[in-house]
């Protein structure tokens, strides 16, 4: 079990279906998802008996009620090339909760149990145009992409997708990496460690740009955000046709910058 400094949550495995059943209801309130987008209470009942986890985040003091479930993440086994990993399904925190640095946690704990179990690498998908989500992935955690996918799921029902075609980015967080273990450390700055892009601006495009607000755009005008979401496309598909990684994320004046740099 892991708990915060100021001791008001704590991180452990999902016990019985209670707790697992929490995790649904957590789904739908963080994401929004139409009942027939959850991930059933089924599919988390056999994470836990088949090499998968649901790990989840609770109150110990201070904030909401001792044992509510305010956060999760879940993962499966999952094989490629001849390789074990774990594919991420979910990572979530509810409301009132947020900036608590417990997304941090459970992916650190997720961490721990994936190497106690062997695993070098962890997956998991993101919508490239959600700014805070590619500086957590990207800045706090250490993971890398070089992998885009065009509409991943189809169609979603979710308020977070506001009707925009599925695209995702593959993360790849190579748990005991140099870059991981910067990132995770406690004496690892709130803003992460500086990426390493002596080549920048040299050979080729090497940022690509987006909206910190990407909600407001698409509410706004989402003919817009469809173009921007194509263009992002364009980009990112010749950037990793070229080698490039993005292994950097910068914000300010309104824009997020990922930033790329050949990587093998």
């Amino acid at each position: 079990m892991v708990r915060s400094s100021q001791a008001r949550y704590s991180v452990r495995p999902c016990r019985g279906i209670g707790e697992l059943e929490a995790c649904i209801r957590l789904q739908k309130q963080i994401w929004g998802y139409a009942d027939s987008e959850l991930y059933p209470l089924r599919l988390f009942v056999n994470l836990t008996h088949i090499g998968g986890h649901v790990i989840g985040a609770f109150c110990s003091s201070g904030r909401g009620r001792a044992g509510e479930l305010v956060g999760f993440v879940s993962g499966m086994p999952a094989w490629r090339d001849g390789k074990r990993y774990v594919h991420s399904l979910s990572l979530g925190v509810a409301r009132g909760h947020e900036n608590q640095g417990l997304g941090r946690m459970l992916k650190a704990e997720q961490r721990e149990v994936s190497l106690q179990a062997g695993i070098a690498r962890i997956e998991w998908t993101f919508d490239p145009l959600r700014a805070k989500n590619a500086f957590f992935n990207i800045v706090r955690l250490g993971a890398i992409t070089r992998r885009y996918q065009p509409d991943y799921y189809g169609h979603v029902e979710s308020r977070l997708q506001q009707g925009l075609p599925s695209d995702r980015l593959v993360c790849e967080w190579w748990l005991n990496s140099a870059r991981v273990r910067a990132a995770l450390a406690p004496s690892a700055p709130s803003g992460g460690p500086p990426p390493a892009l002596a080549a920048r601006g040299r050979g080729g495009e090497r940022a690509i740009e987006i909206p910190l607000d990407l909600t407001t755009l698409a509410e706004q005008e989402p003919d817009r955000a469809r173009k921007l979401q194509r263009d992002v496309r364009r980009r990112f598909e010749g950037c990793f046709r070229r080698g490039l990684a993005v292994t950097g994320f910068e914000r300010g004046d309104g824009v997020g910058r990922y930033l790329l740099e050949p990587y093998s």
